[in-house]
């Protein structure tokens, strides 16, 4: 889905019909099995899938709707740690791009108390505060 859903996704974009091909083959055979890595699919990789494809559709407010949530329970999706921060990161641009700065904020301080030395986090964090001193103050109104 990664590969599917990077840069933007237009409705005239042939990946886009690949993607929700994909979708509907991974929810369909999530939800007519019975093993433990379908229920994971069915409840963690399908809407995780959703999000990305939303975030290669700019509709980041969608991403956030879908993976917030879901937060906690991507380690379930198994691989290493730096794997799983690929969501994670995913997650805090939306915010970022949905101008939700204070959740972008909090994501970013709590992926910095995991690895506080993270150039990652860093320049995560100072998007945050570009993003930031670009919006006009409520107070500069008022002068």
């Amino acid at each position: 889905m990664m590969s599917l859903a990077h840069g933007k996704v237009t409705e005239s974009a042939a990946r886009l019909v690949l993607a929700e091909r994909l979708l509907k083959s991974i929810s369909e055979y999530a939800k007519n099995n019975t093993s433990t890595d379908c229920k994971v699919a069915d409840v963690v990789g399908v809407p995780v899938c959703n999000a990305l494809l939303a975030f290669g559709k700019e509709q980041y407010s969608e991403v956030i709707s879908l993976m917030l949530p879901l937060k906690y329970d991507l380690v379930k999706l198994g691989g290493s740690w730096a794997q799983r921060q690929v969501f994670s990161v995913t997650l805090i641009h939306a915010a970022i791009r949905s101008n939700q700065l204070p959740l972008a904020l909090a994501l970013i301080a709590e992926l910095k108390g995991l690895k506080p030395k993270s150039a990652l986090v860093a320049k995560l964090f100072e998007s945050v505060k570009r993003t930031y001193e670009l919006q006009p103050k409520a107070d500069d109104s008022l002068m």
